[in-house]
């Protein structure tokens, strides 16, 4: 054989050689895109490859674990939203069966549209521009609601049985991702405690792109005017990894905030604080955690109990230590979210809780030594609609010169029913009053 017709040979070989690894890898795609025709061309009732596609998506990414999904076009949108802390609508939260018998406005955000138009909570919403919705699910009615900055959109309410139509027009609205104590007078929030004006309250409701600045903010407009820090980071479900790193960064001026670890030894990644801190380092600080604490709130909540730099009050933390990576798909009209790392405090503790894990197993973020304070669920609720109560610029007389202000419960006498409150309060006191003591020799 010539040297030529060997290197002929040679390079067929190669070509077959790369063809039959390529089929190979990629015969499950075949496989699955040949079901799809076949479903599409014979299922007894008619439905499109498109929706196909979609379902085939949605059980891959929802059979790895239950943080992992496939965001729709139909659901990019508001998904987006959630982290940019910014949508399109009239600022209004609605809740439906099962949690509600009917759809039920439950908070206007103040001075968004749905506040300006009067919508209240506790209104209830029975038609939207002239079509019933209270057979609809509660995402069906939210699509409705929403639309496009400029367009308006008339609400049939029905407010303790009085009918009523209200317009009111769409609009860019800021969501803020954390609240104070309570409404000022001027609409924006106090961040000093009603009870302990020199204790800083703040409440983190997520960990959206904004967060850390809203944060630094509140504490910057409050210097020289308390010696002690709250993080309320109860029911917060977390959100973006780098919001949570950003907010531990305004308490440290060193060293490691949280590392994470993907499937390969190279993908290991550590995070350290950067010099410089908001508030000094003598400062106290108490951060409060529930059941419903989780990912981002537990990197924060780990990190600072682990570096020494705040008391953990409250019950021990939901249990996800997993980072989701998004990736874009359909040429950025949906995206597959999935699990792409686990991460970990400064002290190297596993925060994420297995499918078999016992309460026994280490997990999640504990309080901290004497600061445990389980709530029933009635204290629970009590505290919430506390809450609640407090961020209701019509509750709490921030709107004096309007018809329905009542100024409720003004000397907070119903913080009593918010023990976990309550006893992050007492332990930033006591911290204080110790650290006030002059230092013997």
């Amino acid at each position: 054989m010539s040297e030529k017709s060997l290197k002929i040979l040679l390079v067929g070989l190669a070509l077959c050689l790369v063809c039959y690894l390529n089929a190979a890898r990629y015969r499950p795609t075949r496989d699955v895109a040949y079901a799809i025709e076949i479903i599409s061309d014979s299922y007894v009732d008619p439905i499109s490859q498109a929706d196909l596609k979609q379902a085939a998506m949605q059980g891959m990414l929802e059979s790895l674990d239950p943080h992992s999904s496939f965001v729709s076009e139909d659901s990019l949108g508001r998904f987006n939203a959630v982290f940019e802390q910014r949508f399109a609508g009239l600022g209004v939260q609605v809740e439906g069966p099962p949690i509600r018998p009917q759809i039920t406005i439950i908070t206007t955000l103040f001075n968004s549209p749905a506040f300006r138009a009067g919508l209240m909570p506790g209104d209830l919403i029975v038609q939207v521009d002239g079509a019933d919705v209270r057979s609809m699910e509660t995402s069906e009615v939210s699509k409705k609601i929403a639309g496009a900055v400029g367009s308006q959109v008339l609400l049939g309410i029905d407010r303790a049985g009085e009918r009523l139509n209200i317009q009111a027009t769409r609009e860019f609205v800021d969501v803020e991702s954390i609240t104070g104590d309570r409404r000022k007078a001027d609409g924006t929030w106090d961040f000093q405690l009603q009870t302990a004006p020199q204790i800083a309250y703040i409440h983190a409701d997520l960990f959206g792109e904004k967060t850390a600045n809203e944060i630094q903010s509140a504490l910057e407009s409050l210097r020289g005017k308390i010696d002690a820090i709250i993080l309320d980071l109860r029911d917060n479900g977390g959100g973006l990894l780098q919001a949570a790193i950003e907010v531990c960064d305004l308490f440290l001026d060193d060293g490691r905030i949280v590392s994470t670890q993907g499937r390969r030894r190279s993908s290991f990644d550590a995070i350290d604080a950067k010099a410089g801190t908001v508030v000094p380092n003598s400062v106290p600080i108490a951060v409060l955690i529930n059941s419903n604490s989780a990912s981002a709130s537990e990197v924060v909540a780990a990190c600072l109990k682990d570096r020494h730099r705040a008391v953990i009050v409250g019950q021990r933390s939901y249990g996800k230590g997993s980072v989701q990576s998004i990736i874009p798909v359909e040429g950025g009209r949906a995206a597959i979210r999935f699990t792409t790392a686990y991460y970990f405090p400064p002290s190297g503790q596993r925060i994420h809780r297995r499918p078999k894990d016992t309460d026994s197993d280490p997990w999640g973020v504990l309080p901290s030594d004497g600061a445990e304070v389980l709530l029933s669920e009635e204290q629970t609720r009590q505290a919430i609609e506390r809450m609640r109560r407090r961020s209701d610029p019509l509750r709490n007389g921030a709107l004096g010169n309007h018809p329905l202000s009542k100024i409720d419960d003004p000397d907070d006498q119903q913080i009593a029913q918010d023990s976990q409150l309550v006893r992050a309060i007492e332990i930033l006191q006591a911290l204080r009053s110790e650290s006030s003591k002059p230092k013997g020799r």
